[in-house]
């Protein structure tokens, strides 16, 4: 279970949110562009830190400021993948898959098992020697998914993962996403700004505007005059 509570003060506005992701639930994080969405999970994943508040996972406390309390990035065991993706063009599928597991050092036989499976379980097998520099979107954020899902995360978190995929992509990503957190039984968070995404992989919505709560709730809940349903990034 994910519980944050996070207060930090930004140059137009304080982030002040409070939430909580059950494991095997899928949390969509929705808002306009500049509303704090990619803050809070910069914050979580311990690239930035909260002026106040506390995020806990799984009753371990990750951070904590007036209790001086700050866990390392490393120590955390999030999978993260970015808004751009961030494969490494230079490396191989089967090295960027494996990047993570060596960086947390894994056993050699470790690392050769959970590489071959995820490069089965994402139907990437024929390309597990192509560099990323020559994969197309589809195949990036596959790509991107397995290096995040291989180190066991406690959570998952995503930023943007549909924004650059077709509509086959978008599918075959959405229903690797559900089945990967049902299957390890985390939290998840998927940074969107497209109402149908909600629709079709999130059972809970929080929709935020600069840094506040607006709504939040389940997504066939979804009142028509949130800010996201009412811009043109919003719509199905």
């Amino acid at each position: 279970m994910l519980d944050a509570a996070i207060r930090k003060k930004l140059r137009d506005f304080e982030l002040d949110l409070s939430f909580s992701v059950r494991p095997g639930g899928i949390l969509v994080l929705m808002g306009s562009n500049g509303s704090g969405k990619s803050t809070t999970l910069n914050i979580l994943a311990g690239l930035l830190e909260p002026d106040a508040g506390c995020i806990r996972l799984n009753g371990t406390t990750f951070c904590e400021p007036r209790r001086n309390i700050s866990v390392p990035i490393e120590d955390r065991r999030i999978g993260y993948v970015f808004q751009n993706t961030a494969v490494f063009p230079h490396l191989s599928v089967r090295e960027n898959i494996a990047y993570g597991l060596r960086a947390h050092n894994a056993s050699s036989q470790e690392i050769e098992e959970q590489v071959r499976n995820l490069i089965q379980t994402m139907g990437l097998g024929d390309l597990s020697g192509v560099t990323a520099s020559r994969l197309s979107g589809g195949q990036k954020q596959r790509v991107a998914l397995a290096r995040a899902i291989a180190i066991r995360p406690t959570l998952l978190m995503m930023d943007e993962p549909f924004s650059s995929l077709d509509l086959e992509s978008t599918h075959t990503v959405k229903q690797l996403i559900k089945t990967f957190v049902d299957r390890m039984h985390i939290p998840c968070i998927i940074v969107t700004h497209r109402v149908a995404d909600c629709h079709e992989i999130g059972d809970r919505v929080l929709v935020i505007a600069s840094g506040k709560k607006e709504w939040e709730g389940r997504p066939q809940d979804m009142p028509a005059d949130c800010s996201v349903c009412r811009c043109p990034s919003g719509r199905p």
